[in-house]
């Protein structure tokens, strides 16, 4: 269980801010709404089983009444019937002549029973049952031996009293022994018995409007008298446990009444209930998700732009501009980052101040260690003594020295013109071409008319004393060509330096731009070119070992990312 709840509690870490909210919302209000529905249906339903009962303890009451005094009235009259003399006379009567029998079944005992039929036509048949054999009437009056087949002849013996039964035809029959001729303070009974046999339908009529859809029973210790099944549940199978039942106390004679009826039935109203509660959670569920689907949009909106804003920043963006006017916590803690953005961007700009001006002292004292004017005048002087002479070469080497220096000097100023850079390296390969007895061959790809702007100083030079000193020159099996390329597409300037000499090794490669070289080599253009123009720029280095070797590098028009001073 621990386990479970710990994976449940992982998965909903893990979600999502704005699934979060929605979860927590959905939770939140349907997790009452089910309670709420629950508790509802289940009052309903113990409401409506409460009813029921009562109103099944109503029915029963009334059916209680209405049977005890069908009871009682029959009982009545079959004890009314069995002490009249008519009857009495019949059963007793042996003696008397053909005459005397007609007279008394025809006149007295046919006439009693009609008045009888007449009263209750509810009754189906009378008959007295005597003990002889000489003395029949068609079904209203028979031997006694037709009693003997039926199952409850036998309890007969046991009571003076009247007792109900039902007969193998289905008849309801309430039989009742009669007594023999009065004997002064002496009431005795015959084995002759008067039998009332009744239509069940018809007696019991008057308990077929207690209920609607219900089971009566009633019944004795013995048999059940009465079984009657409502039409609308009739054919239909329920569980055993599945009825809602209410029993009466014994009557007088011990019959009970058993009223019930299906608690499926009796729970349908709750059933339906159940239903619109189910419909109406659905309903609250879909609004909760919508409200919950707003609400969390709104709030990981601002979350989403906050983790958007801290991306761009981790990518190197110092430009950020977000901003919370809501005082809440996100608020605070957008507005806060903000603050640290703009405390970041100055420290930032502070440390490029810091590294450039690191690298232009660096370049400066380089400059410094050259006395401008003496290397000038030097040069100046082995020019003119050299045109004396008619040493052309020499002169020729003289005046490309002092072009290389003076735009490598660049008066003490760290920023040159692309014009002036590219004379710079002209010089310079100039003077490889002299010194090596023109072992390579150099091509020029320059626009024409050159863009004018302004970039840092020697960003040309150190990349072409690398392609000849290590590319070129040490390669034999060839003759060396150097390529020079300057480019302008829209807004950037884009130049290419490649040389065929012996190219580069795949694992070296990464760490020419990380690495220091002696002298001023290619880790420092790179990180002159990044510090002055942003992280995206700087040089890219392919080669082919054996083949060639291409650094490229890109620099803007306008240079937004410039610190340094001219």
């Amino acid at each position: 269980m621990k386990r479970l709840l710990n994976r449940t509690l992982g998965i909903y870490l893990n979600l999502k801010y704005r699934n979060k909210l929605i979860l927590t919302c959905i939770l939140a209000g349907v997790i009452p709404l089910v309670t709420l529905g629950i508790f509802c249906y289940r009052q309903t339903h113990g409401f409506l089983l409460d009813k029921e009962r009562d109103a099944l303890s109503s029915a029963i009451d009334t059916a209680y009444n209405s049977l005890d005094y069908q009871i009682q009235l029959y009982e009545n009259l079959v004890t009314y019937l069995a002490l009249s003399e008519t009857i009495v006379n019949v059963s007793s009567s042996e003696n008397q002549g053909i005459i005397d029998k007609f007279e008394m079944l025809h006149y007295d005992y046919d006439v009693l029973l009609e008045n009888i039929y007449i009263q209750h036509p509810e009754i189906a048949q009378i008959t007295l049952y005597v003990d002889r054999t000489d003395l029949f009437h068609g079904r209203q009056l028979r031997p006694l031996s037709d009693l003997e087949s039926e199952r409850w002849y036998d309890s007969l013996a046991d009571t003076a009293a009247p007792v109900w039964h039902l007969d193998n035809d289905g008849y309801l029959c309430l039989i009742q022994r009669v007594p023999t001729p009065y004997i002064k303070f002496v009431t005795s009974f015959s084995r002759h018995c008067l039998c009332i046999r009744l239509k069940p339908e018809k007696f019991f009529n008057v308990l077929t409007d207690l209920s609607n859809d219900y089971h009566l029973e009633i019944a004795d210790t013995r048999e059940i008298f009465y079984d009657y099944t409502d039409a609308a549940i009739e054919g239909q199978t329920y569980p055993e446990d599945g009825w809602t039942t209410k029993v009466s106390s014994p009557l007088e004679n011990n019959w009970v009444i058993t009223l019930e009826k299906p608690s499926c039935l009796v729970s349908a109203p709750a059933n339906k209930m159940a239903v619109t509660i189910l419909v109406i959670l659905l309903l609250c569920f879909a609004l909760i998700y919508a409200v919950s689907g707003l609400l969390s949009n709104f709030f990981a909106q601002k979350v989403n732009l906050l983790l958007s804003a801290m991306h761009r920043v981790q990518e190197g963006d110092l430009t950020v501009q977000i901003h919370d006017d809501c005082p809440d916590e996100i608020g605070e803690l957008t507005n806060s980052f903000q603050h640290m953005i703009r405390k970041l961007d100055r420290l930032v700009m502070e440390d490029y101040r810091n590294k450039i001006t690191l690298k232009e002292t660096q370049l400066m004292a380089l400059q410094a260690q050259i006395n401008p004017h003496f290397l000038y005048n030097c040069l100046s002087a082995i020019n003119s003594k050299a045109l004396l002479n008619s040493q052309t070469e020499i002169s020729q080497m003289a005046q490309l020295l002092s072009t290389f220096y003076r735009t490598t000097l660049n008066k003490g100023r760290t920023e040159t013109l692309l014009s002036d850079e590219i004379k710079n390296v002209r010089s310079y390969i100039e003077i490889q071409l002299i010194l090596n007895d023109n072992l390579f061959d150099i091509v020029y790809q320059l626009d024409d008319p050159l863009p004018e702007l302004e970039l840092p100083n020697l960003l040309l030079q150190p990349l072409v004393e690398n392609a000849i000193l290590h590319g070129i020159l040490p390669n034999q099996n060839r003759r060396g060509a150097l390529f020079l390329t300057v480019t302008q597409v829209n807004d950037l300037v884009h130049f290419t330096i490649m040389d065929n000499g012996l190219g580069i090794p795949p694992e070296k490669l990464p760490l020419l731009t990380q690495t220091q070289s002696q002298g001023y080599g290619l880790k420092n253009v790179h990180e002159r070119l990044q510090l002055t123009y942003g992280k995206e720029y700087g040089l890219k280095i392919n080669s082919i070992l054996n083949q060639s070797t291409m650094i490229t590098f890109s620099i803007p028009t306008r240079n937004p990312h410039s610190v340094s001073q001219k």
